[in-house]
């Protein structure tokens, strides 16, 4: 094993598109130090209202460093927006430290961090509306169908858990690929 596996496997934490940044939460134990990284600037007052708004912070994956035993790692603080790098205003904690450090799973551009709530854009998925239609039952009657929002759809889709099939579900699948002639005994 080489002297800098140790950092090896504490990058890999951070592999992939917005798995550089991570979440400083105000009760861990380098929120303050995090602080005075933030010039009293223009600029610093603005990150410093949004880390409020939000409830956290936001740093920047740079370095391992350190030893085996003790390894330390370097994190930037994108106070002026986190698209400009920062390489003089580091952090660097102990891995015990930066292990509370949540990703934050996505860039802070991506996730609206550093825009206030009401200069916000919504994007709408593709196909969504709730527009209505009218669909006629009769000559003489028409039924008003209101099409829901895709996006609120979706949403419930994937909050739904996955359970093992009842007995009687598997039966009614069974009897469905038996009638389609899709089932197969022997398979």
């Amino acid at each position: 094993m080489s002297k800098n596996s140790f950092k090896k496997s504490i990058q890999e934490k951070y592999k992939g598109r917005g798995n550089t940044w991570v979440k400083i939460s105000q009760t861990s134990q380098a929120y303050s130090q995090f602080l005075d990284l933030i010039p009293d600037c223009v600029e610093g007052q603005t990150f410093k209202t949004h880390i409020e708004r939000e409830g956290f912070g936001w740093l920047r994956f740079s370095k391992v460093e350190g030893t085996d035993a003790n390894p330390l790692e370097t994190f930037e603080v994108r106070y002026k927006g986190s698209k400009i790098d920062h390489p003089n205003n580091l952090l660097t904690v102990s891995h015990n430290v930066s292990k509370e450090f949540e990703l934050l799973g996505n860039t802070p551009v991506k996730l609206d961090l550093e825009v206030l709530p009401e200069n916000r854009k919504t994007k709408p998925l593709k196909g969504a509306s709730s527009m209505k239609r009218s669909f006629s039952k009769t000559k003489n009657e028409e039924e008003v169908i209101d099409v829901y929002n895709v996006e609120e759809e979706i949403k419930i889709i994937k909050e739904a858990t996955l359970t093992k099939p009842s007995s009687q579900e598997l039966e009614d699948w069974y009897e469905f690929l038996r009638l389609n002639d899709l089932y197969e005994e022997n398979v």
